[in-house]
């Protein structure tokens, strides 16, 4: 039975005395891996995870998806998206300034992610904080008679139109870029597949429009809704140490990155992310 504490009051758990690195604990990432259907956030603190051990341990949990900015895997484990503002020999390590907004991983392919493993390697000393949100509170806190309204409802996700407006300043995407994300439609509403419970499945820039409505109601009902999900009542801010391990379920939260002094700190981090199936 694993030690647990509640990081928030309607979602996520925080697992105490519980050391990854060493392969005895399989057992427990099994239990890690059932409790995440439940409880959607899963924090486990001081870790000393090898890159190698980082990615066993998400394995565990599914199949494991590739990033389509590949200059950010520069791990030597392509399974690994790191997550920085360093650079080395002229070039970043990682992805700067990634996640500045609301968003669920991979919404904008066929096959979304169904959880993130993000292991903190290096961290500010302030600043930098991510915000998780419940997507399935948010959905349980509608009136009725809006989630009678969007229950049936589809919305376009757009990785092409995200990545023109996060990183305008940076190079276009490559036409294999493009190729591999597609714009695609998914539900409003989705279906956990294990709990069966609902959730709102919506977020800012990835998610373009909601179809089927004329463009200005499709706009003022995405942003009363992403605006609703992020209602303060949903959100948990994890405030990050060196050798954090936090997973989540991106079937049912959302979650934002929060700015820092990224020209007097350091930050790395190693996010893996497993696959999922087609929202329904």
């Amino acid at each position: 039975m694993l030690k647990t504490r509640p990081l928030h009051p309607g979602f996520g758990i925080e697992v105490l005395d519980l050391d990854l690195a060493d392969p005895a604990s399989d057992a427990a990432v099994d239990q890690l891996v059932r409790d995440l259907d439940r409880h959607s956030l899963i924090l486990v603190r001081g870790q000393a995870l090898s890159n190698q051990r980082h990615v066993e341990i998400s394995r565990r949990f599914g199949s494991l998806m590739t990033h389509v900015l590949k200059q950010f895997l520069t791990t030597g484990l392509p399974e690994i998206y790191v997550l920085s503002n360093v650079s080395e020999n002229g070039k970043p390590i990682g992805n700067h300034k990634e996640g500045w907004n609301w968003h669920s991983d991979l919404s904008y392919v066929a096959e979304p992610s169904m959880g993130s493993l993000l292991y903190s390697v290096e961290v500010p000393p302030e600043g930098a904080d991510t915000l998780f949100a419940s997507m399935h509170l948010a959905y349980e806190a509608l009136p009725s008679e809006t989630q009678a309204r969007i229950r049936k409802l589809t919305a376009t996700h757009s990785y092409a139109g995200y990545y023109g407006k996060a990183f305008a300043d940076r190079a276009p995407l490559t036409d294999e870029q493009k190729a591999r994300t597609p714009d695609v439609v998914h539900p409003v509403v989705r279906t956990h597949p294990v709990t069966g419970r609902l959730s709102l499945y919506v977020g800012e820039d990835i998610v373009k429009q909601i179809d089927g409505l004329p463009p200005a109601e499709s706009a003022a009902l995405l942003a009363a809704l992403n605006q609703h999900a992020v209602s303060d009542a949903f959100v948990y801010r994890h405030k990050w140490r060196q050798g954090d391990l936090v997973i989540w379920d991106n079937r049912c939260t959302m979650h934002c990155a929060t700015p820092y002094e990224d020209d007097k700190y350091r930050r790395v981090m190693h996010r893996t992310t497993v696959a999922g199936t087609r929202p329904f």
